[in-house]
């Protein structure tokens, strides 16, 4: 999942140039989050994995043996982590920090946050889907105006889908470790539909904001891979709690539906440029 965490970071740092209508702002700044990200997504992972010592199908990769240090490795990538993160902006470096203590909590035997229905997919939520996207907006030293604000909120809710969607088919497993996730206390249907719920809204609000002009309304043009996504969500209702190559094609999907939103911004980039109108956020009609 590395790759995709990085791609985090990176549309932060891409959303918060946008906002301003800034040149290529700080890059050294943010080049420092790439190693402080490495070291987070790892030790978050090894913690993980030596806690819950999969042996079923896993959304990438395939279980084996976890060594018996690996709980080790992984705090001494969250300390390194932490401490490279001294070296970065201030905002960026609190988030850094946030999620360190977000790995632990979610990991640790005495809080196994991983374990509660809804404390577990609150660290998604707030790691994955607002501290590091708002990592890498910090670096351009953009504000946190409505919109940004907004749109951290739009990308909280479809890390919160993605959470679900992601434990659907682990029922089992999570219940043989004792834990409370919401597939265990309500079932793969209930937590999928979850999932669908928050992706959804995620969607209509990003959608309503284009039509309203918050973002450029050529965003518009991602409206159908948002149908796709949807289509998806009950092709897999219909099989029942599925696996995980359910979840990484509804991530190549909504992955897809992105892409095409961030096209339909940078062609409305590129034509007010050329026409010599105001650029990217300081030209939206709200």
């Amino acid at each position: 999942m590395l790759p995709w965490l990085l791609l985090l970071l990176l549309v932060g740092y891409g959303y918060g140039h946008w906002e301003r209508a800034v040149d290529l702002a700080w890059p050294a700044d943010f080049a420092m989050l790439i190693p402080i990200w490495i070291g987070l997504h790892f030790g978050t992972m090894w913690l993980n994995a030596a806690r819950d010592r999969d042996e079923g199908p896993l959304m990438f990769g395939e279980a084996v043996p976890v060594p018996p240090y690996l709980g080790a490795l992984g705090y001494a990538a969250l300390m390194g982590c932490a401490a490279l993160a001294l070296l970065a902006h201030p905002v960026s470096r609190l988030c850094a920090v946030g999620c360190v203590a977000l790995a632990v909590l979610y990991s640790h035997p005495r809080t196994a946050w991983k374990a509660h229905p809804v404390l577990g997919p609150l660290v998604n939520v707030v790691g994955y889907g607002v501290l590091t996207p708002l990592a890498g907006i910090a670096v351009t030293r953009a504000d946190l105006g409505l919109r940004p604000l907004f749109t951290l909120t739009c990308t909280g809710l479809a890390m919160l889908g993605l959470t679900f969607a992601a434990q659907a088919w682990q029922g089992a497993e999570d219940a043989a470790r004792g834990d409370r996730t919401l597939v265990v206390t309500h079932g793969p249907r209930v937590t999928l539909w979850t999932a669908r719920i928050c992706i959804g809204l995620a969607a209509l609000g990003g959608t309503i904001a284009a039509l309203i002009g918050l973002y450029p309304r050529a965003c518009l043009l991602a409206t159908p891979g948002l149908f796709v996504v949807d289509r998806h969500f009950a092709a897999w209702l219909a099989k029942g709690e599925g696996g995980p190559e359910d979840a990484k094609g509804l991530l190549t999907r909504m992955a897809l539906s992105a892409l095409v939103l961030i096209t339909g911004a940078i062609a409305t980039y590129l034509y007010e440029w050329q026409n010599g109108l105001p650029l990217a956020g300081m030209g939206t009609a709200l």
